[in-house]
């Protein structure tokens, strides 16, 4: 038997991967353990008629993929905006078809529905019971003394809810997800149930807020496996963990298959609770028996097509997910992988159906996967859990859907390594969202007396938070998307207390761990999706992305406004009169003269634009000159022009993020002209010689 003083993952899907990557880049060492020849579980992607097809991450909501989009910004993944309409069809559309994508319009689909008293009756029911679900769960989030063993039968009787409402809203969703019957369905949790609504706002037909899909597809698991090996992380693949058993000198044995045995100091099982338990055999507690023991699972199975049978009848229905109810009320939902990955037109539209009631035409695919029952027993082992995490230098993870695994990865890694997230540092910023649901966000400095109130109106400002963080929340402002309780002194204390967090984050920068700003732990919610977004770093990802938006729209629109010399800087003006391009080349001379430029120095500018100050610099000085910008107009212009002024040997423009730049290379000056608000102090603080 093999002794090892690191830490064990296993079996090791897509939520072992997020603990192995945060406890790798803590320092820890980490050995993986699958049981297939390749990582990731169910993130995976295959290709048909040369397209690729992610049957893993099919959409992300922004505020409750967090970790995972954060996990994406390191490593260098993109996303793009998709299409996760919803739309319901009983029995094959002569009970009646609807889709949430175009509003109120497609909410009657069915013309000849639309002067059906029932189809009004619903609608009215679906409005009420977004507003009752939010007060629901605002209270009982509040309150940790309202008991949360409510069934969601008792819930929709305490609140009035019709038999068709429940037969045609309520249950094909809810059956479709859990493949379950509606009986089944009325014993599950409330607030499991609930909350699995507002996570994915199923609830909000109309006006949906943005979701994202991955560009590049499960491809990323490659790249977090290069990270993982380049800090020393083993990977046991084709290894079937069999047992993991408490040792004698207070570590953990992983016994495979193969009869192989090692021992780590802990260990991380990466498995739905059924597998945990077996693992463990007759070595599992009480307490762990008890608590894994409330999780229930069914299996289900999913097929690639394309049989547009298993869709809609109404084409104009047709949603990117897709619930359908037989009169028998047999359920199965279809995912339109077309419209959710944004896939250019092909022959025929791409389709995945979990448990169809026959087998589909054209199959290309078949497969199956269990799935956690959001039972009134698994809801309250779920808050339980934390009673035996630990406990025997064993840590558990890996239930519920991607992102409720990928939480637990998360919140396992921070277990074993004893720290807490947090948001913010200094001051507390509370929301209160619609509903009544409240968070409160508070600094560890007690001293600070900074506070202030948001009300949120509109889901929409979460998203402009996620897009364009502190300038999204100026739309958000502007758009009455949250308004502040104290109009006078709320917003002024917000400002401060953001800069405040951000300054106190850069001081810290030098003492901070791994896992401070960039890889926190991300929470379901989306305020604080939002607090995270609006303390985060300029990503490289999202910088590249933000620069592409507004620098590459072309250099010919440009050209219109900036003058001769493309420059998005004011000039140096002395009368009002003064021509643009006199201004701009007087203030380029400015800068040169106060940066006291010499030959023999080599000089970096960041964020050199068009080339206007590299190209005056040499004329002038004659030094070596590195510019760089992220955006590809400017650098084919750039380029252009120093060719065109025979100063290729002396001036280099290159597409590169500064803190891509490599350590070892010296500057004797550094330029950075008008661009201080958008960059990171940490990286300037250490840099001499810097105008």
């Amino acid at each position: 038997m093999d002794l090892h003083q690191g830490l064990a993952i296993g079996p090791c899907g897509i939520e072992g991967l997020v603990s192995a990557y945060v406890l790798a880049n803590a320092g820890v060492d980490v050995a993986v353990y699958e049981k297939e020849e390749q990582l990731g579980g169910h993130a995976k992607t295959v290709n048909f008629d040369a397209v690729d097809l992610d049957l893993g991450f099919l959409f992300l909501n922004p505020a409750r993929y967090a970790t995972l989009l954060e996990m994406f910004d390191s490593l260098g993944v993109d996303v793009e905006t998709s299409d996760v309409s919803f739309s319901i069809s009983h029995d094959k559309g002569n009970g009646y078809e609807w889709c949430s994508q175009y509003g109120f319009l497609n909410y009657f689909a069915q013309k000849k529905k639309l002067l059906n008293p029932f189809n009004w009756q619903n609608l009215r029911e679906i409005i009420k019971f977004g507003n009752d679900v939010e007060s629901y769960l605002g209270s009982v989030e509040n309150n940790p003394d309202i008991d949360r063993n409510e069934t969601l039968g008792q819930f929709t009787k305490s609140k009035g809810y019709s038999e068709n409402f429940q037969n045609t809203y309520l249950a094909p969703i809810c059956g479709s997800m859990w493949s379950s019957s509606k009986e089944d369905v009325m014993n599950f949790s409330a607030f499991s149930v609930l909350s699995f609504y507002r996570t994915r706002h199923l609830y909000q037909q109309f006006g949906q807020p943005q979701w994202l899909t991955i560009k590049g597809h499960s491809y990323f698991i490659k790249k977090v496996r290069d990270v993982l090996e380049t800090k020393g992380c083993q990977f046991k693949l084709g290894s079937e963990v069999q047992s993991v058993l408490p040792a004698d000198n207070a570590g953990t044995t992983v016994i495979c298959g193969d009869g192989s045995e090692v021992t780590y100091s802990r260990c991380i099982l990466a498995v739905d609770a059924p597998a945990a338990l077996r693992i463990l055999g007759k070595q599992a507690t009480f307490e762990e028996t008890r608590v894994l023991g409330a999780f229930q699972y069914a299996s289900s199975d999913i097929y690639l097509h394309r049989d547009g049978s298993l869709m809609p009848q109404n084409k104009s229905a047709w949603g990117a997910l897709n619930f359908l109810n037989s009169r028998e009320n047999k359920t199965c939902i279809t995912y339109w992988l077309n419209a959710l990955q944004k896939i250019e037109k092909t022959s025929e539209p791409f389709f995945l159906t979990v448990n169809p009631d026959h087998t589909p035409k054209n199959t290309l695919l078949k497969w199956s996967t269990n799935h956690a029952i959001p039972s009134v027993a698994a809801s309250k082992a779920s808050v339980e859990l934390g009673q035996i995490q630990g406990k025997r230098g064993i840590w558990f993870c890996g239930y519920g859907f991607h992102e409720d695994e990928l939480q637990a990865g998360m919140d396992a890694a921070h277990g074993f390594l004893e720290k807490k997230s947090s948001y913010i540092s200094v001051g507390c910023v509370i929301f209160i969202e619609k509903g009544g649901r409240i968070f409160t966000f508070k600094g560890n400095m007690e001293k600070c007396p900074l506070k202030t109130v948001l009300k949120v109106h509109k889901p929409q400002f979460y998203w402009r938070i996620m897009k364009e963080a502190d300038i999204g929340l100026a739309d958000a402002y502007i758009h009455g998307d949250f308004s502040l309780v104290n109009e006078n002194e709320g917003l002024l204390n917000l400002f401060r207390i953001l800069v405040a967090n951000k300054e106190n984050s850069a001081a810290s920068n030098k003492r901070r761990t791994w896992w401070s700003p960039a890889l926190l732990t991300a929470s379901i919610s989306s305020a604080k999706y939002f607090v995270k977004h609006l303390m985060r770093k300029n990503t490289i990802t999202q910088a590249r992305r933000n620069i592409a938006h507004h620098y590459d729209l072309s250099n010919e629109l440009f050209s219109l406004f900036t003058g001769k010399m493309m420059q998005y800087s004011s000039g140096v003006f002395r009368t009002g009169e003064e021509h643009l391009d006199v201004a701009q080349r007087r203030k380029i001379s400015s800068l040169i003269e106060k940066t006291r430029i010499e030959k023999w120095h080599e000089v970096l500018d960041i964020g050199c634009g068009w080339g206007s100050l590299a190209i005056e610099t040499v004329k002038k000085t004659g030094c070596k000159y590195t510019g760089i910008t992220l955006s590809e107009q400017q650098l084919k212009y750039a380029q252009e022009k120093v060719k065109e002024a025979g100063l290729e040997d002396n001036i280099k423009i290159l597409l590169c993020d500064y803190r891509q730049l490599p350590k070892e290379h010296q500057f004797d000056r550094i330029c950075y002209e008008r661009c201080c608000y958008r960059k990171e102090r940490g990286w300037l603080g250490e840099r001499k010689n810097f105008y």
